[in-house]
């Protein structure tokens, strides 16, 4: 039975909870009762400083919408996702390169196969990156009324655009592999 990779997926005995959060944090070798810890005290500060910031500035937006509600939506969206993906993101980060959960320990002999393998990733997410950035574009010049989508798909300053970003990014990408691979110590 191997329809749909079903085999593939019974192979690797790991859960899907599991492999997202070790996706998540980025965290690399064996699952062990240490990492699970971390994660579970690092998720849990998030989520309390989270659980704050939603109750105050529901609370602050809750007086301002009545006479200001347009303005109210665009502040309170606006502060939603900026402490949601760079302030929470920025302590997930930090917190667990504390706690050591994200490095990758390597042999001498395999250093080189390593650093291709992150190489690789990197290109790859700045790829994906800068397509997904063209795309993204050319779909919000469509929700938005402001220009034409052939314009915008025919435009090589876009398309120099969306290529800076997939390098800038896939470089970030494979910069931060490479800060992430430790030497083992014997």
């Amino acid at each position: 039975m191997n329809y749909f990779g079903r085999k593939k997926l019974m192979k690797n005995k790991e859960p899907l909870r599991i492999r997202i959060i070790r996706k998540f944090y980025g965290i690399a070798g064996d699952y062990d009762e240490y990492k699970e810890k971390e994660v579970n005290r690092i998720g849990n500060n998030a989520f309390m400083g989270l659980w704050w910031y939603f109750l105050i500035a529901s609370f602050i937006a809750l007086f301002f919408a009545f006479k200001y509600p347009v303005q109210t939506l665009w502040v309170y969206l606006g502060s939603n996702i900026l402490v949601g993906l760079f302030a929470v993101s920025l302590y997930l980060i930090i917190a667990s390169q504390k706690s050591r959960l994200n490095d990758v320990e390597v042999e001498t002999s395999d250093l080189k196969v390593v650093k291709k393998k992150v190489l690789r990733a990197g290109v790859l997410a700045g790829i994906q990156f800068g397509i997904s950035m063209y795309f993204l574009r050319m779909l919000m010049l469509y929700v938005s009324g402001d220009g034409n989508i052939v314009s915008y798909f025919h435009s090589p300053k876009n398309l120099i655009m969306s290529i800076l970003q997939a390098i800038f990014f896939g470089g970030f990408i494979y910069a931060i592999g490479r800060f992430r691979i430790k030497r083992a110590t014997k």
